[in-house]
């Protein structure tokens, strides 16, 4: 399974990475082009809510139990709905905000993994942990960026009007990725 989620982390990072670090503008475009795609935005807030549906009917807290699962379906009714009115009535920066809710989510689907990984008590630090730190370090972007999308917004376009540190955040994107990749090959 760290394989799988390996790839699902590095290949996007060392993608980003490898055209921020080689062609600035190109990336620069592509960020551009992202925050405009309603499609994209639509996808992404749909995948989000029922992420979210999910987390809550599996929680297995019961005093939210008591409210989420009044009737059958009512999580994932809410999720149907809650994506149309999001899209409907929140349309600016919703790409950037669908992505940094995902980067809320995933880090407890992924911990579940990482902690069949974790070497013997003891161990400073093993591979696997770079993978805890990606996911605490999407988790705090993912938080910020959920009540301030404008600021992550504005910081791409300020690292993107320099080149040199467009491409040294593309260096390091990219270096995440391959070491995410090769750490959930050979792990």
């Amino acid at each position: 399974m760290i394989t799988i989620w390996g790839l699902i982390l590095g290949i996007p990072l060392l993608a980003f990475g490898g055209v921020a670090a080689f062609s600035p503008s190109m990336a620069s475009r592509f960020t551009h082009w992202y925050r405009e795609n309603r499609t994209v935005a639509a996808v992404l807030t749909a995948c989000a809510w029922f992420w979210t549906a999910y987390e809550c009917d599996t929680i297995g807290i019961e005093a939210f139990d008591r409210f989420t699962k009044f009737f059958p379906g009512e999580l994932w009714i809410l999720a149907c709905v809650l994506t149309y009115l999001t899209v409907i009535w929140m349309p600016k920066n919703l790409p950037v905000r669908a992505l940094t809710g995902l980067l809320m989510l995933f880090p407890a689907e992924l911990f579940k993994t990482t902690h069949l990984y974790r070497p013997p008590v003891g161990t400073w630090f093993a591979a696997v942990d770079l993978f805890v730190v990606t996911a605490y370090v999407a988790a705090v972007v993912g938080m910020y960026g959920m009540f301030y999308p404008w600021r992550l917004e504005k910081g791409m376009d300020l690292v993107f009007s320099h080149a040199t540190l467009a491409r040294i955040l593309g260096g390091l994107c990219a270096v995440l990725g391959i070491a995410l990749i090769v750490i959930g090959c050979f792990a």
